[in-house]
């Protein structure tokens, strides 16, 4: 029902995919955070490959209902916290970008909801890097380094979601993008008004999150999860660094897959695949 779900729901006001107790005792249960401005639909084709593996659940955008956007994500953290108590039991979080960080966050801050961690090209700020973020934040300069200012100006209507897919097969961040989905994304990412469509995700949400990521977050000393972090070849997001500071103080595995931030995107099959092998690692799936 709910890889059903994530497959083929189209995205009203506020839905939830696979918003439920556990339906497959013999499946654990996998959730997909999704990136800053990627509903959960837009990872239906990931979900639908996962499906025979896991009982696959998506939480279709944080910040747009009673947990506001405010700085260092401790709501959108909350947002996510009262979503997996839903669940009967921890679930497999998998996290893209935005979903990672936060993935990580309540993983830290409840650990009793997440069975393992796997992050996809998110990361764990150096020192310097968080002393930097602090700064610009405090100088009002953040939209030099996030795309919010790209988001507050974001397009936001089209007469059909095929002119929506048009339209962003022809932008550069969506140019290496498998053609499913490219079409997961125009579908999951727009919802239908009086004379097409519109943005289903609010570019002002958007925007506000890229403003406020978070420079104030604590790892624990007894990081015990299973964990990784999977990284994009060409990301300007996840650096080595960043990688080997997961590694070093949350006991991360780390892999690579050819691509950018978006690889999960980019190369579905190959991100599936490497999160079999993790979760396979993790002694979770046969």
């Amino acid at each position: 029902m709910a890889k059903a779900c994530l497959a083929q729901c189209k995205p009203k006001a506020r839905c939830y995919y696979g918003r439920m107790k556990k339906t497959n005792t013999s499946k654990p249960i996998l959730h997909i955070a999704h990136a800053n401005g990627f509903p959960g639909g837009s990872y239906a084709t990931l979900a639908a490959m996962l499906g025979d593996s896991f009982e696959v659940h998506a939480f279709d955008r944080v910040g747009h209902a009673d947990f506001p956007v405010r700085d260092n994500w401790a709501e959108l953290t909350a947002e996510l916290i009262a979503y997996f108590e839903t669940f009967d039991e921890p679930v497999i979080a998998v996290g893209h970008s935005l979903g990672g960080v936060l993935s990580l966050k309540v993983a830290i801050e409840r650990p009793d909801l997440v069975r393992a961690l796997i992050m996809l090209d998110s990361p764990l700020l150096t020192q310097l890097q968080t002393a930097g973020l602090w700064l610009v934040k405090s100088l009002g300069k953040i939209d030099k380094v996030t795309g919010g200012a790209r988001a507050s100006a974001r397009r936001q209507h089209w007469g059909s979601v095929d002119e929506a897919r048009e339209y962003l097969a022809g932008k550069k961040l969506f140019r290496d993008f498998d053609p499913r989905c490219l079409s997961d994304c125009a579908v999951a990412g727009t919802h239908s008004v009086g004379d097409g469509v519109e943005l289903f995700f609010d570019r002002d949400v958007e925007a506000a999150i890229f403003r406020t990521l978070p420079h104030n977050l604590k790892t624990p000393k007894d990081f015990n999860l299973p964990a990784a972090v999977v990284g994009g070849t060409n990301s300007e997001v996840l650096t080595r660094k960043n990688a080997q500071v997961m590694r070093k103080k949350l006991g991360m595995e780390v892999r690579w897959i050819e691509g950018g931030h978006l690889f999960p995107f980019e190369r579905p099959d190959l991100t599936v695949k490497t999160i079999k092998e993790l979760t396979k690692s993790f002694g979770l799936i046969d």
